[in-house]
């Protein structure tokens, strides 16, 4: 009889007093309810409210200083007017190459490194993962001293030594912006198709093999075709990402006056008279193209099946390519050459030389610019500090709440779970311009717009979802079994949380601990909308040495914000092989 009366009905009390009711209901709240809830609310709200801000802005237009109507208006100047359409159409074209130019490279790269028994591949699969962690601003910076007009050292050894034209190179443009964009893009395609290509079941390429089609073919009918899902996510994320990129652009397109839309709407919010209606527009635009290549993505991809890893198991085997491994080896080099070898090459010779005349004297190297740039500007200094402190605090901040939130979506019964993965999973397509801009439209009515700490919340709402992900990648192989074994021994939540969770899934934490740390410091689309004086980051600053420094101030800082992020991958790498070398061990 004990035993019916504590199964009653939803909504029901059995019998029981209401009070006795209402106390059982209590008790079943436990405190980690309490803080997932809490948490996955305040994310959802950072994130949704420069969502909502955006698209309300965009219907309004004022008619006085104090007064706004809503209406149409700003949408029908952004498909009209003739500035903003060329930007449309250009962010389009630039997307479409990008991605291109990251597929060719990407796909090719992982077939080779994957499914090849090229020489070399365990360094090459380092090498290639490079620009994914360097800055594609700093990238296109690099670019413009390797191909700008006369003054690009490509072109000077071109026309020294082979007689070539000193504009035969012209990085600045549309197609040097896909060309920079696409190299630094290629790692999301080479890493996504890399990892669906290891899990490939071999035997569907043998069985290619042995009806006579040749390397050439089975890679275009079987391999590639089955790897569609990863591919179609290359596609979309590089897609969206070039959409949404603002320092390429600003850097190689501008000074041509070849705008997207990224440089348009910084350029409407930074007129002496700033139009932020009309950005919200071409911001809302924007936006809703992204999310719906998102979701074009997940229909394409769920409509279809893809298996091809079955429960018989198998054993990997490489293609081998005979005498062509080794011109795999080249085209591996010739990429690793063009997309990190020439940019950070060029940069260090520029940063050790006092005055850049076109060409490296070993007789004038010189530090005096990485002296000045640390020493004697006050707005570099800061930025190194400013962004130091954002990337640390910020990333340790951002790798709790991940793990909350991972641990809400997946691991509890909370209502609404599935409404936070959604929320959470926006960010993700809404370009980072876009974004900023709506936080700048809460913060600038408000005391602290320019603070700090702004950037940061920023910083965590708009790149907290990334590294979600990939704690949840850890924590979904984690089985729960083993933390609800700790909780029926009696230990609480956050015994549980650090004696058990936490290192079970320390791999996800320090891999997004990692990712977010890089994301901040290099971080330049919300700080240039957010960050006032006192508050730089090291990407504002950089920006403004490139419009009034030195070509060689400029380099040197540039090399100090790619050194501080490869020290930190460098640093993970060790200790993810040491650790898997002691596991083995």
């Amino acid at each position: 009889m004990a035993q019916a009366t504590d199964i009653t009905p939803t909504g029901e009390t059995g019998g029981l007093p209401n009070g006795a009711a209402k106390q059982g209901v209590l008790s079943r709240i436990r405190p980690e309810h309490v803080i997932q809830g809490l948490i996955s609310l305040i994310i959802c709200i950072l994130i949704l409210a420069p969502v909502v801000t955006i698209l309300s802005r965009s219907f309004f237009v004022e008619v006085t200083r104090d007064t706004s109507v809503v209406s149409l208006q700003n949408f029908v100047k952004a498909f009209t007017n003739d500035a903003i359409l060329d930007a449309t159409f250009n962010t389009v074209i630039v997307s479409i190459g990008s991605t291109a130019f990251a597929m060719f490279f990407g796909v090719a790269l992982a077939w080779l490194c994957v499914r090849t028994d090229m020489p070399g591949k365990r360094f090459m699969n380092v090498f290639n993962t490079i620009p994914f962690y360097l800055s594609p601003f700093v990238g296109a910076i690099a670019w413009t001293y390797l191909a700008a007009p006369r003054a690009g050292y490509l072109n000077h050894l071109g026309f020294e030594y082979l007689g070539m034209s000193n504009r035969f190179f012209d990085i600045y443009g549309l197609l040097g912006i896909m060309w920079v964009q696409g190299i630094f893009f290629t790692p999301i395609v080479y890493l996504m198709t890399s990892a669906a290509l290891e899990q490939m079941d071999p035997a569907l390429e043998e069985s290619s093999r042995s009806c006579g089609r040749g390397i050439a073919a089975t890679m275009f009918k079987v391999t590639l075709p089955l790897a569609t899902p990863s591919i179609l996510s290359a596609v979309i994320l590089t897609f969206v990402s070039s959409a949404g990129e603002f320092g390429v652009p600003l850097t190689l397109g501008t000074p041509r006056h070849n705008e997207t839309l990224s440089t348009m709407i910084y350029e409407v919010v930074n007129r002496d008279t700033p139009d932020y209606n009309l950005a919200a527009a071409m911001g809302s635009i924007l936006a809703v193209v992204t999310i719906a290549c998102v979701f074009l993505h997940r229909w394409m991809v769920l409509r279809r099946s893809f298996t091809t890893v079955t429960g018989r198991g198998y054993r990997p085997s490489l293609i081998k390519l005979g005498g062509w491994r080794w011109v795999g080896l080249a085209f591996n080099l010739v990429f690793f050459l063009i997309a990190v070898f020439l940019p950070l090459g060029i940069m260090l010779l520029q940063s050790i030389q006092e005055v850049w005349l076109g060409s490296f004297n070993p007789g004038e190297v010189s530090f005096a610019n990485y002296l000045h740039v640390v020493n004697y500007i006050p707005e570099t200094s800061a930025g190194i500090k400013n962004s130091l402190l954002l990337a640390i605090v910020g990333a340790s901040i951002g790798v709790i709440v991940a793990l909350l939130i991972a641990q809400t979506i997946y691991r509890s019964n909370l209502a609404g779970r599935r409404l936070v993965d959604f929320i959470t999973s926006l960010p993700v397509g809404i370009p980072g311009v876009v974004f900023s801009m709506g936080v700048l439209l809460i913060a600038i009515r408000t005391p602290f717009y320019g603070a700090l700490f702004v950037l940061g919340i920023a910083y965590l709402a708009r790149y907290m979802p990334l590294g979600q992900r990939s704690v949840a990648g850890v924590l979904l192989t984690v089985s729960r079994e083993l933390e609800e074994a700790a909780r029926s021994c009696g230990a609480g939540y956050f015994r549980t949380l650090h004696s058990v969770t936490i290192p079970l899934v320390k791999p996800g934490l320090i891999a997004a601990w990692m990712l977010l740390f890089v994301l901040f410091l290099r971080e330049l689309p919300i700080s240039i909308l957010l960050s006032q004086s006192g508050s730089e980051v090291m990407s504002v600053a950089l920006l403004r040495l490139l419009e009034h420094a030195t070509s060689g101030e400029t380099a040197a800082y540039a090399m100090i914000q790619s050194g501080m992020i490869l020290a930190v991958v460098i640093l993970f790498q060790f200790i993810t092989r040491a650790k898997a070398e002691g596991n083995v061990t």
